[in-house]
């Protein structure tokens, strides 16, 4: 049992405290806010400036090509909110997301290729996925690679500006009644006789009857105070800003080496690259170099664009390979949503909902989620 810190006074009070308030937190809050209940998140930086707003903002239900029938479904379900969520997240916050709905096209450049992954994506049940052939390619897409014999166009494939998306899921959470606390850093969850009863941070003591810890890397500390082992590690990615010269890219382009996004403004994001346990956030020449080349592989006037800006983030990548979300075993009141690596946009709203539903006594089967919860961890100790 960790050590019990008992605190004189609090300098706030609510029934759920979110720890975190990246693009995962920021849903939590608003859902729980949206629920009624008196809610507080605390934020160590400003919503959106951590891994969440290093993102490019895919909601890649399909094109991700999920093995995992369980978290494709859950993303499916994810990304088929956000029409509705970016109306009400906008209405109330009054900030843009950005919000696109041209969809995704996966390109390949053999016929083999193309089999194969048409194959999976019918076998995977993804919603209506269609199959366009060299001449559609090129009418859709002019001056892509003309290697590239045809694609796997995906319509429902919606993409956000991540940054803005946080924000505007705090935003809306503070209209709904929530306290954000940027600049605050959670230090030491209080237990007393088995239950959590607040959270100490450098700001001071917060008191509330459920924690939710959904603070990315962040989470393990506070995890490992109430004896719960659920390893995350980085996975640094970077990415590049681009503006197009002349008409702008309309489809997010999805494939297997490289993602092109495209942005407000003409501006064309490229990402990302991939490497495991490393902590810092700079981006090597190497990393440039790579995206760059394959960026201009499919779409070679990428070549003449004009340069914008680069960019890294940290990735919250669990062990076991999946996220966690839901009660944290050994102690009442805890909660945890962690370790979404490279899908936390699009797997908040989701999320969201799910922890929204758990405080109001809904199980991880009830919810689809099991293998996601404790639950799945009891079985495998068993």
């Amino acid at each position: 049992m960790p050590k019990i810190h008992t605190e004189a006074r609090a300098i706030g009070h609510a029934e759920c405290l979110v720890i975190g308030g990246g693009v995962i937190g920021s849903s939590i809050a608003y859902h729980v806010a949206k629920e009624g209940r008196s809610t507080i998140m605390l934020e160590r930086l400003i919503p959106g400036e951590g891994a969440s707003g290093a993102a490019v903002g895919m909601l890649a239900a399909e094109s991700e090509e999920f093995t995992d029938s369980e978290l494709a479904r859950f993303a499916r379900i994810s990304r088929d909110a956000f029409p509705e969520l970016v109306c009400d997240l906008e209405r109330l916050s009054g900030i843009s997301v950005e919000f696109r709905t041209e969809g995704f096209v996966t390109p390949f450049r053999t016929e083999t290729e193309g089999q194969k992954r048409w194959k999976a994506a019918k076998t995977r049940e993804d919603d209506c996925p269609i199959w366009w052939d060299a001449k559609e390619l090129a009418r859709r897409i002019p001056g892509l690679d003309e290697q590239a014999i045809g694609a796997i166009y995906r319509s429902k494939e919606t993409q956000v500006a991540p940054v803005q998306l946080c924000r505007a899921y705090a935003g809306a959470a503070a209209v709904l009644g929530a306290t954000v606390w940027s600049g605050t850093q959670a230090e030491q969850l209080v237990i007393q006789n088995g239950r959590v009863c607040g959270v100490r941070t450098d700001s001071g003591f917060f008191s509330c009857d459920q924690v939710i810890i959904a603070g990315g890397l962040d989470s393990m500390k506070l995890l490992a105070q109430v004896g719960f082992e659920y390893p995350l590690y980085p996975v640094k990615g970077e990415a590049v800003a681009v503006s197009l010269k002349d008409h702008p890219l309309e489809y997010t382009i999805y494939a297997d080496d490289i993602y092109l996004v495209p942005k407000q403004n003409n501006e064309l994001w490229i990402g990302a690259t991939s490497l495991p346990h490393q902590y810092d956030e700079e981006v090597t020449v190497g990393g440039l170099e790579g995206l760059l080349a394959r960026a201009s592989a499919w779409l070679p006037r990428v070549r003449e664009a004009s340069f914008i800006r680069t960019w890294a983030g940290l990735r919250p990548q669990a062990a076991s390979g999946h996220p966690f979300i839901g009660t944290v075993p050994g102690v009442e009141g805890v909660y945890a949503a962690v370790g979404h690596y490279r899908n936390g946009v699009l797997l908040s709203d989701a999320t969201g909902r799910a922890l929204a539903a758990m405080l109001n006594g809904a199980g991880a089967a009830e919810l689809g989620i099991s293998r996601f919860s404790s639950e799945l961890l009891k079985e495998e100790s068993l």
